[in-house]
């Protein structure tokens, strides 16, 4: 495509760190709101995509072509997982604009850059292929470079830990001055430690603790406790043999069996072979037992197969023992909202660094198109997102459960029976579990019940992380009920005649049933400058995008819900649309146990 170009800007290397820095011009398009300069390293052995930030966008003064400037420094070190840095390293760009995706982008490169980098004795060069879509970072000479002995390693982490001693030992006798500065603190007088937010005992205890850790240079407290036991109990089993009929199902994000755990667990407890294990453990780690603390270490080194639904804190606070396949059965469908290390850069994204999500072996996905995203938000190589379908999807494509599931709503709910049900499912907005919130004024579900002449019922779902409640009167409170606490929504699903949301994955499954979609994006421009998604939003969603409550309300009576949009984005984002999902993720289980 001449018309969109490549212009390297700056690339040169700086100890671990890799800086680049390129300019985009494209021809302008107004409804393009987020466009993504996407990075692709390769070792010969695994990939990894990463961001290129977007610093500036804007149009030319034609307003026929826009520029775009974007730029990261990325450390070296922390590309690949598996395999280290090799002396050869591949990487390209993939250019995303609208609905135009140039997968490998022809650059020129500035006079500028110098493409041959010294440092020291070692000598790296950066080279270009012939029709310079990629570069090529390589270590000529490595005069220098030294391998530290398994005998060198353990005389240092010997002194290390005498040198910790010592400064425990040393600190005891300091604990009287750390009370009186303590007490001090609270009166004003002394520096009060960081994020100390107790009260009366505690406050002093926690000042204490916090200078104690300044000394010694080491943290002393519940969560660091718990991940020595961790620790500790991961090096311990690992010395015992892997189970090679194990299947363990961990999860951090819920108490129970369900969703896509179900599924999966609905066939694999017919085979009587296998030994299946359970650690459902709603718990943040500071307040979870030191038990099963130490049962992660142990089903993580004697697992042959190790399935989990989530992010979870601790399981990326350990190596992988060789022999066992962790697999992620992520919760959500398609590829809406960026998440992890496709939000590098961003606040409350993913750093480089982090270990989090990477120690997967395979990642389940819906469709083909979307393995990329999921790539690189868990930060893995492209060939372990595998399109099996996401398992709890399976229930949309059977009729006996969909009628079972009418006949107890409107069982319980006999007043809905000749009303159309307006299910009003919004996501969340904040940084996560603890600061998530919905304004709730902003959508007045009251009024909303009386201009749509009741017509409709109206369920509310709120995301688990919002603790916000719509007000209801009593006397509406047949006909509009919150049922955020005590119903699943995928059942709210099959009764509902039209989905109010905003930027909630539960399109995906509303799609499956072909249900109508007004999207309510009052801040939209807040939303994508903050959070982000891996498509245009008002290209990519499947219903009509309203602004404002008044709007809505004309939409509804209106009918106007764009649903023709809704066959497209379905086959879009599910590669098979046959209830088989399950079948095919327990496959790629009986595949592990086998290697």
């Amino acid at each position: 495509m001449e018309s969109y170009s490549l212009k390297i800007l700056e690339l040169f290397r700086k100890g671990k760190m890799l800086n680049i820095n390129l300019r985009v011009n494209c021809p302008y398009d107004p409804k393009v709101r987020n466009p993504k300069v996407t990075v692709i390293f390769s070792n010969g052995v695994e990939t990894r995509r990463l961001p290129v930030i977007v610093q500036a966008y804007f149009p030319n003064e034609d307003l026929n072509e826009c520029t775009i400037f974007a730029k990261y420094n990325y450390n070296l070190e922390y590309l690949f997982f598996n395999t280290p840095v090799n002396k050869k390293i591949d990487f390209w760009f993939e250019f995303t604009y609208g609905d135009i995706v140039i997968d490998s982008m022809e650059f020129r490169i500035s006079r500028d850059v110098k493409l041959e980098e010294e440092e020291d004795d070692k000598v790296y060069n950066i080279y270009t292929s012939d029709d310079n879509k990629i570069f090529t970072f390589e270590l000529l000479e490595d005069q220098t470079e030294k391998t530290t002995t398994g005998i060198v390693k353990s005389i240092q982490n010997f002194v290390k830990g005498l040198w910790t001693c010592i400064l425990v030992v040393l600190s005891v006798p300091l604990l009287p001055v750390y009370f009186v500065e303590s007490v001090l603190a609270l009166i004003g007088c002394a520096k009060k430690a960081p994020k100390n937010k107790k009260w009366g005992p505690l406050k002093i205890l926690f000042h204490m603790r916090w200078r104690v850790n300044r000394f010694t240079r080491k943290n002393f407290g519940i969560t660091d406790s718990k991940i020595k036991t961790l620790h500790t109990a991961f090096n311990v089993c690992s010395k015992l043999p892997i189970k090679q009929n194990r299947v363990v199902f961990i999860s951090n994000r819920r108490n129970d069996l369900t969703g896509n755990f179900e599924f999966v667990y609905n066939i694999l407890k017919e085979d009587k072979t296998l030994d299946i294990r359970f650690l459902l453990d709603d718990s943040e780690p500071k307040r979870m037992s030191y038990w099963h603390v130490w049962l992660y270490g142990y089903y993580c080194a004697t697992s042959k197969v190790i399935l989990v639904d989530d992010f979870i804190s601790l399981i990326y606070k350990i190596p992988r023992r060789e022999g066992t396949t962790m697999i992620q059965l992520w919760h959500a469908c398609g590829a809406f909202k960026t998440f992890g290390y496709s939000r590098l850069g961003k606040p409350g994204g993913q750093k480089q660094k982090s270990p989090s999500h990477r120690n997967y072996d395979y990642a389940i996905v819906s469709s083909k198109e979307i393995s990329k995203f999921y790539a690189e938000g868990f930060g893995i190589s492209l060939e372990k997102a595998v399109a099996t379908g996401i398992p709890r999807t399976d229930i949309f494509f059977d009729d006996n459960y969909k009628k079972k599931v009418q006949e107890q709503f409107y069982s319980n709910y006999p007043q809905l029976k000749n009303k159309k049900i307006l299910l009003f499912a919004p996501t969340f907005r904040g940084k996560g579990k603890l600061t998530g919130f919905y304004p709730v004024d902003k959508f007045d579900v009251v009024r909303l019940y009386e201009e749509l002449n009741k017509e409709y019922a109206i369920i509310i779902k709120h995301h688990p992380f919002v603790q916000d409640r719509n007000e209801i009167p009593d006397e509406y409170k047949e006909y509009i009920i919150d049922m955020s606490d005590n119903s699943e929504l995928n059942d709210l699903l099959f009764v509902s005649d039209l989905l109010v949301t905003d930027y909630s994955s539960v399109i995906f499954e509303a799609a499956l049933l072909d249900i109508p979609m007004l999207f309510f994006a009052y801040d939209l421009q807040r939303y994508i400058a903050t959070r982000g998604f891996y498509y245009e939003y008002e290209k990519f969603v499947p219903g009509k995008i309203v602004r404002s409550f008044g709007q809505a309300v004309t939409a509804i009576k209106q009918e106007d819900f764009e649903a023709e949009k809704i066959k497209a984005f379905k086959t879009r984002f599910f590669d098979d649309l046959d209830g088989k999902s399950s079948e095919r993720t327990v496959k790629l289980i009986y595949d592990s146990l086998k290697k």
